[in-house]
């Protein structure tokens, strides 16, 4: 089947922080009580680097990281690992200069998050791809810019 949207990119330690900085923003909206965005990105910051360094020992290589959004579901491949999610999973879409990060609900075990470099979306426009996902993601409401 033929993806709706895709994007590729290579992954990058700026991603990886601005992904974790949108999932303490979401826990931080969700359960953790106020906290100040300065918190919040000095919490995240630490998260990314101690898996950007998990990620260093697992592929000294860089990691190309292509996303397939389809109808009902999308994945995204990471090197060899792939992860699947469905709409309904997402509860948070945030958007930073560089970066659209979809965080999927505590009922997700593992790797409930992903982030998605702006600029790679292939055939289509930002634009585009944000309307589809707040048309699939109906528990995000909106995307809450960083």
């Amino acid at each position: 089947m033929e993806p709706i949207y895709y994007m590729e990119y290579s992954e990058s330690f700026k991603i990886v922080n601005e992904m974790y900085t949108a999932l303490y923003k979401y826990r931080n909206t969700k359960a953790w009580g106020p906290f100040k965005i300065q918190d919040i990105r000095t919490k995240a910051y630490e998260g990314a680097k101690k898996r950007w360094a998990e990620l260093k020992k697992i592929s000294r290589k860089e990691r190309l990281v292509k996303v397939s959004f389809y109808e009902d579901r999308f994945t995204c491949v990471t090197g060899d690992v792939t992860q699947e999610f469905t709409y309904d999973e997402i509860e948070g879409i945030y958007e930073t200069d560089t970066t659209l990060a979809l965080v999927a609900g505590k009922k997700r075990k593992k790797d409930g998050f992903i982030a998605l470099k702006k600029g790679s979306v292939k055939g289509h426009s930002l634009a585009d791809l944000k309307e589809f996902l707040l048309k699939k993601c109906t528990k995000a409401g909106s995307v809450e810019h960083l």
